[in-house]
């Protein structure tokens, strides 16, 4: 291939290097699009195309080749789909997803060679695709999109990264296209031989970090709590695109917004201002219907427009265009927790641009709990310590191979059981053997040089940029305190107060607080769970309730004796029902008062005195009878 060929844009260029196996494609200003510059990319070759959002996948669906293009994520191939379904100049062929009882319809898809034939295939569905009557890969040229995950196996689906690696030769020639960084030496060895290809912009800006770390101890999900707050009560500017692997904890969070009950008994918040996207799993489904009810359903990140909170799992970290010019994104990563730890090593660029068009792409937020292992590590002690991670699976399977086991039934079972949960070993569909793939130790060696990348954004065009944090590596930021910034801060008591466990006097002194300082973002909050703390401060004032030691039974007597008959005064005047002029005998106006208080909950002694808080009365006696005469109604 005469790679100068490929280039529309008389401004780029293509350069090869042979000694050093490495291509560069230099495109210019970065607000452009691929399509723009290149007609295509070179065969065979691993592209690091640097910055997300520069459409390498929409080059390759729109030009005049016949491609596979391969997705990670269910989400990936419907955002793909609903930018090119329109496209008459393609014959566009889907696999994966909902599309996947369509074999007949492809195999007649592919009949048609009027239009170039673009087929875009979840990395799931491929050994499926493979299988399809009037397929032939050798006809195709193959894109894998989001290539990096093929070393990443922490991810998700190793097995179908190894069929990719195991099957893209078939194709007539591939492309592995990446915006995150991957040195040679962790390439698996099934593509090592490829040309590293990089794609050099023009004014990219560098990503600036606002890592807040939180202290032993501190609950993470307390501190994105308070967060989302800001953003649902308009205390913090813009919309929230929350990027965090793990449903289970995000339904957390969720669950307690949905608490939050207004004075009129609704939610305080409208569920549509929250989506959440992620895989729609029989799994998932059945753990947010059974903790969110009506709030648990999972959100179409085509259809569903953005909202003020906008939670993401995996399955949004990469590929997937999101468009919000007032987006502001968010990173939650806990250290303990393996499937959200890797976002802080090989996602991050790619969640880095994922919003396209927002005017605070250049900044990031991340919120970290329990620093990762590697950030504490030298690099030899963290390749020993990964190192005797593979060793421990090299001895599973040479314990299954050895012949004193194999007429060990019990023992071979227990061997298997393990190699099914072993991130290492994988299954070869030819030879039907177990093996550790050599991409295990590589994926966990990146993991370490991660630590020291820093990362560019495209340029997007018309915004003013004045971004704040720090534009460093993540051990910099880890390991410099002047470079890390506090966005927010778990808020005392108020998830117990959400869950129903905090008590009357933590909340009301919680509440007292706030009003005195004033930090109206608790106080409000307060107020949307129940009004009855601002009644008392607004009627009784601080002193008096912090003399009462905020205890609900004192506070609530002294409320009732000056003010509670006051607040029902009309409900009163209707069931006492009295006219100008007419009479009541003490003893009636008492019992009456008895009753009316016993219903309406007011917990005060009934005495005829009481009908002066109503009305303009008289003294007098009626036919030897002590009791009252109405001058007026007040």
């Amino acid at each position: 291939m005469e790679l100068q060929s490929l280039v529309i844009n008389n401004t780029a260029r293509i350069e090869q290097n042979h000694a050093e196996n490495t291509m560069t494609i230099y495109v210019g200003d970065s607000a452009q699009r691929l399509s723009n510059i290149i007609k295509d990319f070179p065969d065979n070759c691993y592209v690091n195309k640097q910055i997300t959002g520069c459409g390498g996948t929409t080059l390759v669906l729109r030009n005049l080749v016949d491609y596979v293009v391969l997705v990670p994520y269910v989400n990936l191939l419907k955002s793909k789909v609903a930018d090119n379904k329109d496209i008459d100049s393609i014959n566009l062929i889907i696999r994966g997803g909902k599309w996947t009882d369509n074999d007949d319809e492809i195999s007649e898809q592919l009949l048609d060679r009027s239009k170039p034939r673009k087929i875009i295939c979840t990395f799931d569905s491929l050994p499926a695709l493979m299988k399809i009557k009037g397929f032939n890969p050798s006809e195709f040229k193959l894109l894998v999109d989001e290539s990096h995950t093929l070393v990443n196996l922490g991810s998700f689906k190793a097995p179908k990264c190894e069929f990719i690696l195991q099957n893209y030769s078939k194709f007539s020639s591939a492309v592995f296209l990446t915006a995150t960084p991957t040195k040679r030496e962790y390439f698996p060895d099934m593509i090592n031989h490829l040309p590293l290809c990089t794609i050099e912009w023009d004014n990219v800006r560098e990503v600036k970090f606002n890592l807040q770390r939180l202290e032993k101890g501190v609950s993470i999900n307390n501190a994105l709590f308070n967060l989302c707050l800001s953003f649902l009560l308009g205390r913090e500017e813009g919309n929230a695109h929350i990027f965090y692997n793990s449903v289970t904890e995000i339904t957390k969070v969720m669950e307690w917004l949905s608490k939050i009950i207004g004075s009129d008994g609704k939610p305080a918040f409208n569920r549509d201002d929250i989506r959440l996207i992620c895989s729609k799993s029989p799994n998932n489904e059945k753990k947010l219907d059974n903790k969110l009810g009506a709030w648990g359903l999972v959100d179409d990140v085509v259809d569903n427009p953005v909202g003020k909170l906008n939670f993401y799992t995996s399955t949004m970290f990469e590929g997937a265009d999101i468009y919000d010019k007032k987006g502001k994104t968010y990173i939650i990563i806990n250290g303990l927790r393996d499937y959200t730890k890797i976002d802080f090593f090989v996602l991050i660029p790619q969640i880095c641009g994922r919003l396209r068009d927002s005017e605070y792409n250049e900044s990031i937020n991340i919120l970290l709990s329990n620093v990762p292992e590697v950030a504490s590590c030298t690099k030899d002690e963290w390749q020993s310590t990964v190192l005797t991670k593979i060793q421990g699976s090299n001895d599973l399977l040479e314990a299954l191979n050895s012949p004193v086991n194999k007429d060990k039934p019990a023992v071979v079972k227990a061997l298997l059981d393990s190699i099914g949960k072993d991130p290492y070993i994988f299954l070869n569909d030819d030879t039907k053997q177990y093996y550790v793939s050599d991409v295990a130790l590589k994926s966990e060696l990146q993991s370490y040089e991660a630590m020291e990348a820093t990362y560019v954004v495209r340029d997007v065009e018309g915004v003013d940029y004045q971004a704040s944090g720090f534009s460093a590596s993540f051990r910099d930021l880890l390991n410099d305190e002047s470079k890390q910034v506090q966005f927010t801060s778990p808020i005392s008591g108020m998830s117990k107060l959400l869950s129903g466990y905090q008590s009357f006097s933590e909340t009301m002194e919680e509440y007292v607080t706030a009003r005195e300082k004033p930090d109206e973002q608790i106080y409000t909050l307060i107020d949307a769970r129940n009004l009855v703390f601002r009644k008392y401060f607004d009627s009784l004032g601080a002193d008096k309730i912090k003399a009462l030691r905020y205890r609900n039974k004192d506070i609530t007597e002294l409320y009732e004796a000056e003010f509670s008959s006051q607040d029902n005064k009309r409900t009163i005047q209707a069931r006492l029902a009295l006219r100008n002029g007419e009479f009541i005998s003490n003893v009636d106006a008492k019992e009456k008062l008895k009753t009316i208080y016993e219903a309406l909950e007011i917990n005060k002694a009934a005495k005829a005195k009481d009908l002066f808080d109503w009305y303009d009365l008289k003294m007098t006696k009626y036919k030897g009878v002590n009791g009252l005469v109405v001058t007026k109604i007040k």
